[in-house]
């Protein structure tokens, strides 16, 4: 199959040959997240035997959902994402933990996304999603609509890429209500960031 190159940087989620391009050129990436992926799992405030919920915001073909799920052997996870052909692929790649997780099909970039989900959730975590948003205000807005979704004692990590502005960022989840907010994780144009509700 020819490769499907996007040069704008705009992406088809709902084309199944765009998406299988793209979770192609990912696996390829995987081995550098290990590092944020454990630093994340480890800083979520909870035993690794605790039966809690984790929601992963633009979760695509589940490759966070699954580390996770493999850390916290008693967890179970709600991926939401807005591509029903990025569903389809974790399904696939996930059936190991069939029973252990859910898709939720919505668009995070438009109010009243989080009506769709049942919460409270322990750990509310994403990587490399949050910002295909691309537009500040959007991205603020999010951060204000999760915070009430994170059970109290519960976090918010996000790894991603520092544009809109880490330090922005940062402040928007001070904004929004979470506290003890810093970067946990930096490297290149990629932070792990997040905050905690008390």
């Amino acid at each position: 199959m020819a490769k499907i190159r996007d040069p704008l940087g705009h992406h088809d989620w709902n084309s199944p040959d765009y998406v299988s391009d793209w979770a192609e050129r990912q696996d390829e990436r995987e081995r550098d997240r290990q590092e944020p992926f454990r630093l994340m799992a480890e800083t979520i405030p909870y035993d690794k035997k605790a039966a809690m919920k984790i929601l992963d915001l633009g979760a695509g073909y589940g490759a966070l959902t699954q580390f996770l799920l493999q850390h916290f052997s008693n967890a179970t996870a709600v991926c939401q994402d807005g591509s029903e052909e990025m569903a389809k692929l974790g399904g696939e790649r996930m059936d190991d933990l069939k029973g252990r997780f859910s898709y939720i099909l919505c668009d995070f970039s438009k109010q009243g996304w989080s009506r769709k989900l049942k919460g409270p959730f322990e750990a509310i975590v994403s990587s490399i999603a949050i910002h295909n948003v691309r537009t500040p205000d959007i991205i603020q807005r999010m951060y204000k609509e999760l915070f009430p979704m994170v059970k109290p004692g519960g976090c918010f990590l996000n790894f991603d890429r520092t544009s809109p502005p880490l330090e922005d960022q940062m402040e928007w989840l001070k904004d929004a209500g979470f506290k003890e907010v810093k970067c946990f994780w930096k490297g290149g144009s990629r932070a792990l960031f997040g905050g905690f509700r008390k």
